[in-house]
């Protein structure tokens, strides 16, 4: 290893350029700062969090800036530097000597954590090899190669924390993008161009007309955003059910030891197994028995959450078809997928609403007036596929 090194560069232990203190646990210590304490170091604030407690025992290990951390008992491997106070019974103080740059130990420490973690020792509870700073062989530059390898080393860090910030922010800037287009979506602002263009043959009256499910003599609501535009209560244009659960409750006659062909839908399913918020498999399945105590949905439904304050207001398109429980509530026989996923994007943005209206406070819930009785948007159906195009285009 020695011969392939740059000339002036040599192996050696780590244990040759630094030396070691482990940290101890302080008889006492209080919880404000105070003239005669000194911060009290755990892993938490070496990572960077605020300091909670302070201490003036004289028995513990004080360390300055100068001097690197080193996590030796649990999450070994951890390091960081440039903190002052006393450290824990977890941690290991670590001095360079000869001049090596603070930073530079913190470097060459963070790139042996394999190797750490390779040689620790302990089955349960992890910890750094004893013999570790004899047994760590690293290449050790000139003293003037050190600062210039640091100043890199840190340039190259900074730009990689600069860009991991950029990269944090991009699942919020996606939200924020995808509930503009949803509202676009349902106002008419993302087809307005559209409408300018071409003719509505078919208006949403008369389309809501066509696809009607329910008999009512309520009249239609004034249009929203223009004549050809209208708004309806949903329980106006389609039955609207509520999933009810086998009784009795998870009684082994009634549920499937091994999968069936009957789907049995949970809320949790629509995490667990969904893709682009389309249903497409179950975790649990009913036997043909136990169908008979369940309120069956297929792929022309809308599910809608009712209850629990992770359920409440959570929406899915199916293309499946199965059985639902009491937590979820179907807009039936919404055939046309256009039409579908219109819906789908509008309650989409309504979840917060719907919480807002649900009763119970431990367990929240909507009952099936509230949806009837909620007020939709609905575009000409020639638009509703304008609107679903350019919306799946966007996502």
């Amino acid at each position: 290893m020695e011969n392939n090194l740059p000339h002036g560069w040599v192996v050696c232990s780590i244990g040759e350029i630094l030396t070691a203190k482990k940290g101890k646990k302080p008889s006492s210590t209080i919880d404000e700062p105070r003239k005669g304490f000194v911060p009290y170091i755990l892993i938490d604030e070496m990572e960077g969090k605020s300091i909670r407690t302070y201490t003036n025992d004289p028995k513990v290990s004080i360390i300055d800036e100068s001097e690197v951390l080193l996590v030796w008992d649990g999450s070994i491997g951890k390091c960081g530097s440039g903190m002052k106070g006393a450290i824990g019974s977890t941690l290991v103080a670590l001095k360079p000597l000869d001049k090596v740059p603070t930073k530079l130990l913190e470097y060459i420490i963070k790139q042996k954590n394999n190797f750490i973690k390779e040689t620790s020792t302990g089955s349960g509870l992890q910890h750094i090899n004893k013999d570790f700073f004899e047994i760590c062989k690293i290449p050790l530059p000139p003293i003037a190669e050190q600062q210039r390898i640091v100043a890199k080393l840190d340039l190259l860090f900074g730009k990689l924390e600069s860009n991991k910030q950029r990269l944090d922010k991009i699942p919020k800037l996606l939200k924020r993008f995808r509930q503009s287009v949803l509202l676009a979506a349902v106002n008419g602002n993302l087809t307005e161009d559209w409408r300018m263009k071409n003719n509505v043959e078919e208006t949403a009256i008369d389309f809501i007309k066509r696809v009607k499910t329910v008999e009512t003599k309520t009249e239609f609501l004034e249009s929203e955003i223009d004549e050809s535009w209208t708004s309806v209560q949903i329980g106006e244009v389609f039955e609207i059910v509520r999933g009810s659960s086998p009784r009795p409750k998870k009684d082994e006659r009634y549920f499937a030891k091994e999968k069936t062909p009957f789907h049995w839908i949970m809320l949790s399913d629509f995490t667990d197994n969904t893709r682009n918020d389309v249903l497409i498999d179950t975790n649990e399945s009913l036997t043909k028995e136990g169908t008979r105590f369940s309120r069956f949905v297929n792929q022309n439904d809308i599910l809608v959450g009712v209850s629990g304050v992770y359920g409440v207001g959570r929406t899915c398109l199916l293309e499946i078809e199965g059985y639902i429980y009491d937590g979820i509530m179907a807009i039936k026989g919404v055939g046309e997928i256009s039409f579908r996923k219109f819906i789908h994007y509008y309650l989409l943005l309504q979840r917060m609403k719907f919480l807002d209206a649900a009763t119970g406070t431990s367990w929240p819930n909507i009952n099936t007036t509230i949806l009837k009785e909620y007020v939709f948007p609905i575009p000409p159906f020639e638009e509703q596929k304008e609107i679903v195009k350019r919306v799946e285009q966007l996502f």
